[in-house]
């Protein structure tokens, strides 16, 4: 009987030291109660870089046709809206203003995104109309033109640098917003744009057939009838180093 007491005085013994001993050791791994460790910094981009941007070439009624609008982009933006394609976020893509031209400078929220992203102005009424643009980029992917913008989706021709691999340069394409896909009606390898040089782009609509223009040259032609008007507009990625200058649409 002595012996089980002694025993049993023991294990308690024992045990105590065992709980004091982990109890010592838990905290001096997490310190006293309600202490967190310091969270990371948050991730930041490196500033995209600088680009001193040539005057673009002047162009005077491209199409020798009623102009329904222009814009050299001597002031600021409030006839122009943004949409967004495949970015779900509180804020829009960022364009400014800069030296007389339009820039895209960031996706939403001031990070940069793949993804496309349009500046459009005008009447959802208008139907058939053309637009003539001079884009330039020291970094985006793409550059091009939208047309017939409403509510449904838009028609697009996006260009791709010379000999970018990958795809095509040249895509006519229509974007669905409901399914948010791209179909393609018309697509060339034939031409591009160049790094850091001024280019001009041409979309025209004419009932259910579409054309694209490059420098003032057909590249693409497709027929289609899903959009009948809407609005048009400058097109890019939303990741910066891309602007425009001397949009004309006319009739």
């Amino acid at each position: 009987m002595r012996r089980n007491i002694m025993g049993s005085l023991c294990g308690l013994v024992l045990l105590t030291t065992t709980l004091s001993a982990c109890g010592a050791y838990t905290s001096a791994q997490q310190g006293s109660l309600g202490e967190l460790p310091t969270a990371p910094p948050a991730p930041t981009y490196a500033p995209l870089p600088a680009e001193v941007v040539p005057a673009a070439p002047a162009i005077e009624n491209p199409n020798k046709a009623p102009e329904l609008f222009s814009s050299s982009f001597d002031t600021d933006l409030s006839q122009w809206q943004v949409v967004d394609v495949w970015m779900n976020a509180s804020e829009k893509s960022k364009w400014e203003v800069k030296e007389g031209r339009v820039e895209q400078v960031t996706g939403p929220e001031g990070w940069p995104a793949v993804a496309p992203t349009a500046l459009v102005t005008g009447d959802k009424t208008w139907s058939d109309y053309s637009i003539t643009a001079q884009g330039y980029s020291w970094g985006n992917s793409v550059m091009g033109l939208v047309g017939r913008v409403n509510e449904n989706g838009f028609y697009v021709v996006a260009v791709r640098p010379v000999g970018a691999e990958g795809g095509k340069t040249i895509t006519l394409q229509r974007y669905d917003s409901k399914t948010e896909i791209f179909t393609q009606l018309a697509e060339t390898n034939d031409k591009g744009w160049n790094l850091k040089q001024w280019t001009t782009l041409g979309l025209s609509f004419k009932g259910n057939t579409i054309t694209a223009t490059l420098d003032g040259v057909p590249v693409l032609e497709a027929q289609d009838d899903q959009f009948s008007s809407g609005q048009t507009g400058v097109y890019g990625f939303a990741e910066g180093m891309l602007t425009f200058d001397n949009v004309i649409v006319q009739q």
